[in-house]
């Protein structure tokens, strides 16, 4: 990872104000001053950018880009969401504010820039500024929503429905998936051998086509049939 000795800048930063959609203009003028001060860091797909028991020393906002958030343990990974411009990473929201080390892991899905200011200005301009704050607490709601909605899967539906469901919703237009098993697993909460099994069944039953890097999905009607199921 590098970090480059520019600064957001006013033009990058105006921008990026705009893509935080539940702030009213005033408060992402407000904002866009304070981001146009971050520095710029680029990182590469693939990189962590913070892993458990790391302290967290930064706030940073994407410019750029996607990082995923996801809990690691014993070799199987569960996917907790995305930042992506005009998101921020709860996370390491709750850590700046309560002085705690991280317990999850984030890494670059793709090449991305982040603007950062260290802890120390995060709180003093948090203890400042109404618009950050307001920030903070409207993403830390809309969060909440979709941490509440995705235990609600985990509990109450099955690993058929909810893996059926992410192949829709990954597939491209010609009905393309291009994730691996493993990353299959990571964003619905299973494992490797379970999310294996499942796609087996699905060929055996003719709802898709398995190729090395890729599943091509056949019968999108019984696929959507059995994502509506509990």
């Amino acid at each position: 990872m590098t970090v480059d000795s520019n600064r957001v800048g006013a033009d990058s930063a105006h921008t990026l104000s705009k893509l935080f959609t539940s702030l009213n203009q005033e408060d992402r003028h407000e904002l866009a001053g304070l981001f146009a001060l971050m520095h710029i860091r680029t990182v590469n797909g693939g990189d962590i950018l913070f892993r458990p028991g790391v302290s967290c020393e930064r706030f940073a906002v994407v410019i750029d880009g996607s990082i995923r958030v996801s809990l690691v343990h014993a070799g199987r990974e569960k996917t907790l969401y995305r930042v992506e411009p005009g998101q921020l990473c709860v996370h390491t929201l709750t850590n700046l504010l309560n002085d705690r080390d991280y317990q999850a892991q984030a890494t670059a899905e793709v090449d991305s820039q982040i603007g950062w200011m260290d802890a120390g200005a995060f709180r003093v301009a948090y203890s400042e500024s109404n618009a950050l704050q307001r920030l903070v607490v409207a993403s830390l709601s809309e969060r909440c929503f979709h941490f509440v909605r995705d235990i609600h899967d985990l509990c109450f539906r099955s690993v058929t429905s909810r893996l059926s469901e992410k192949l829709l919703e990954m597939a491209g237009h010609e009905g393309i998936v291009e994730a691996s098993h493993a990353d299959l697993a990571a964003a619905i909460g299973s494992s490797r051998e379970v999310i294996s099994r499942q796609l087996k069944a699905f060929a055996n039953d003719g709802l898709l086509e398995m190729k090395r890097g890729a599943i091509t999905l056949i019968d999108f009607e019984s696929l959507l049939a059995l994502s509506s199921a509990e």
